[in-house]
């Protein structure tokens, strides 16, 4: 009988269980936007859907989601949870429990004027497809600085199109590898994610392709590269800045032991920080004991760990048997010594162009005659790029990297030839409930015609661009002319076609 990549995992735990879970439908799970939408709204909203809501043990804003079936119709079909208008106008984020961990460890901090606690500046080495970057910009409430990075340009689109649904307005995207940061960015973050690439294995219950990946040839060459990773959050981490390494594979190669090599080529610089400080409950105090249960299994390398100065490192591993999730790995570190000396950079201006404080004004009054708001917020600016206008977080605009960006800011507005500037689809969803005038209350049944792709009907004397609201949010912008409203919605709104 051919052996299963999960057999080599029977001294660290219930290998039957391990398949079961492995080979069952992944549950599905959202966070809430908290950007958008509270917490307690996303309840009554999902209680409105009928769905059943269980709290994800490690983050607040995560929840299992469990919708019946449609009332009399068994083998009806359900829509898709991606197809919701929470999901589609950015309300909430489809993101697997267990991946939620990371940045919930990572703990940035929000900008705290009145506490004089400026906005942090945080990388995320690996940040496509965007649910642990989206998930710390709503922790930042919009503040500071977060570079999210990554070098392969088809994720860095992904990740973009999930910053703009998000209402993200403090992200700088850059294209560089990893490991780049690690020598011309040293000690320039207060805070580094380095959510590795792997091979994937806890990825198995909704990819069962991942365990083709898991040759122990594949395995050590991803290790390797996680290594010099993980060396190289270290390196652009300020000393006394904290570090979480996190990867959603099982294989001991690529998690417990890529820390204990680090640990070892920076022994006395970095510590590990026990993450049941952070968690009291008994959940992550379980998924400490499960990687316990593997370091003593380790003994070709529990002694580099030990001369590192630990017996055992207090990391979290999640057997996907534990929780019901993916299978997952994260661990947190403290750096405390410097590791490597600092380069001095030349900063690179960035492709965005900062507006001068006059035009900006000329733009927010243009929207304020239209909408009676600007739908911007204290520390936002607006930058261009060609003819369209971005809202970026003044931190993000303000700090600069010897790597010119990727992308910045959240699409506002756009500059029509007449000299008029027409909102952007992604401010409207963001922000288009804070607009008094030029609203247009959508029925139930006009919403179904809007989401598959159709034009409404609306009085004569309705005219221009109205920002179209439904179930107390706002999902687009039509064009009112002569008795109908022409849908402006995006292809990636129409969903019941």
């Amino acid at each position: 009988m051919k052996e299963h990549p999960f057999d080599r995992y029977k001294p660290f735990t219930d290998i039957v269980a391990l398949q079961e879970y492995s080979e069952k439908p992944l549950r599905k799970s959202v966070r809430v936007n908290t950007l958008q939408m509270s917490i307690e709204d996303f309840r009554v909203r999902g209680r409105g859907r009928e769905w059943k809501l269980e709290q994800a043990p490690w983050c607040k804003e995560g929840f299992f989601v469990d919708r019946p079936s449609p009332v009399g119709l068994r083998t009806a079909r359900r829509p898709a949870l991606g197809k919701d208008l929470l999901h589609l106008t950015g309300h909430i984020y489809m993101q697997e429990a267990a991946s939620m961990l990371p940045a919930e460890l990572l703990d940035p901090q929000p900008f705290d004027e009145a506490q004089g606690k400026p906005g942090e500046i945080i990388l995320d080495m690996s940040a496509a497809p965007g649910s642990k970057t989206t998930q710390m910009a709503a922790r930042m409430q919009n503040r500071g600085v977060i570079v999210a990075n990554d070098i392969q340009e088809k994720r860095l689109w992904t990740l973009k199109t999930a910053l703009h649904r998000s209402g993200v307005t403090n992200v700088v995207v850059t294209k560089k590898p990893g490991q780049w940061f690690g020598k011309h960015m040293v000690e320039r973050f207060d805070r580094v994610l380095c959510d590795a690439p792997c091979t994937a294995q806890g990825t198995s219950r909704k990819d069962p392709e991942a365990l083709k990946y898991s040759s122990q040839e594949n395995i050590e060459k991803m290790s390797r590269i996680q290594v010099q990773l993980l060396e190289a959050a270290v390196h652009a981490a300020k000393v006394g800045g904290r570090i979480v390494y996190s990867t959603c594979t099982l294989t001991p190669e690529e998690n417990e032991e890529v820390v204990m090599k680090v640990l070892e080529q920076l022994k006395g610089k970095v510590d590990v920080i026990d993450p049941r400080e952070h968690y009291e409950d008994v959940n992550v105090q379980q998924a400490v004991e499960d990687s316990f249960c593997v370091q003593r299994c380790l003994s070709p390398t529990t002694p580099a760990c030990r001369q590192a100065g630990y017996n055992l490192l207090p990391v979290i591993r999640l057997w996907p048997q534990t929780f019901d999730t993916e299978g997952f790995f994260c661990a947190v570190l403290k750096k405390i010594a410097v590791t490597r000396e600092k380069e001095q950079y030349q900063a690179i201006p960035l492709q965005e162009v900062l507006l001068p404080a006059s035009k900006q004004r000329e733009i927010m009054a243009k929207f304020e005659a239209l909408y009676d708001t600007s739908f911007m917020a204290e520390g936002e600016v607006l930058v261009r790029k060609d003819s369209q206008i971005l809202l970026a977080a003044q931190e993000a605009v303000h700090t600069l990297f010897p790597v010119q960006d990727f992308a910045l800011g959240l699409p506002y507005a756009k500059l029509l030839k007449d000299g008029r500037v027409r909102l952007a689809h992604e401010m409207a969803i963001f922000r288009g409930m804070q607009a008094k005038k030029l609203t247009y209350a959508v029925t139930e049944e006009e919403a179904q015609h809007l989401l598959q792709g159709r034009d409404i009907s609306c009085a004569n004397g309705l005219r221009g661009d109205l920002l179209l609201l439904y179930d107390g949010m706002c999902i687009g912008r039509g064009l009112a002319k002569e008795g109908t409203i022409k849908n402006n919605l995006p292809r990636t709104m129409i969903v019941n076609q």
